[in-house]
């Protein structure tokens, strides 16, 4: 649902921008609606809040896909998740942990979220959509049951502060620093660095804010420990 919104919002270079105000009110009204199906009229109140795609950060690739730089224009949200997938594990190797799996439906919830905060612009784990509200919920949705499940989630400037070498960051860069700020924080941390979880969603998604250059990304996983040993 909020992926469909967000793709529907203008990403075209030049694209116009709209003051803080309409941002505001609309993301106050997003915030106060209740989903029981999205309104055609929120197509039009996102395109006023100004969403869009965006470009990312930080580690060294010798080479494929993930060392490509992010350009704006061509953002690839399946690519950026698919690098936070593989730094989650490389890290977890290294601290002498198994690696998780990857499951699509664990993929899927983690978009829903991480979709909902880029029209936001804001990092949360809250969503208003009945049956969604947490993590847990919209795991749930996706058709996942299981005794143990956690999410992080990250908002962070989707380029390198000025005066960087390079303009754009590479899309193994951006994976690491996302990973690594998590790794910061007692919380993530703890879910990331947790033996029981044995599966692992993961999502990105972009948007720029009001102001010219204000452009950030928005990344969420989700972990997960099945009732059973193989989760449909």
């Amino acid at each position: 649902m909020w992926d469909t919104l967000l793709r529907s919002i203008s990403t075209r270079p030049g694209a116009p921008r709209t003051n803080s105000s309409a941002a505001a009110a609309f993301r106050g009204w997003l915030a106060q609606v209740k989903f029981n199906e999205f309104p055609p009229l929120a197509l039009l109140a996102a395109l006023i809040a100004g969403c869009a795609h965006v470009t990312p950060p930080a580690a060294d690739v010798a080479a494929g896909p993930m060392a490509r730089q992010i350009s704006l224009a061509n953002f690839d949200y399946g690519l950026l998740g698919a690098a936070i997938f593989e730094e989650t594990n490389r890290v977890r190797v290294s601290n002498g942990l198994h690696a998780l799996a990857l499951h699509p439906a664990l993929d899927a919830a983690a978009a829903e979220q991480a979709s909902y905060m880029a029209l936001m612009f804001r990092a949360q784990h809250s969503n208003p959509i009945p049956g969604e509200h947490t993590v847990v919920e919209r795991v749930n949705r996706a058709g996942l049951f299981g005794p143990h499940i956690a999410e992080n989630a990250i908002m962070m400037p989707a380029q390198p502060p000025a005066g960087s070498p390079r303009p754009d960051y590479t899309y193994a860069e951006l994976a690491a620093l996302i990973v690594d700020s998590w790794l910061n924080s007692p919380a993530h941390r703890a879910n990331l660095l947790d033996p029981e979880y044995t599966y692992l969603g993961c999502a990105a998604r972009a948007a720029h804010g009001v102001l010219h250059g204000d452009q950030r990304v928005f990344a969420t996983q989700v972990f997960f420990v099945p009732f059973s040993r193989n989760p449909g």
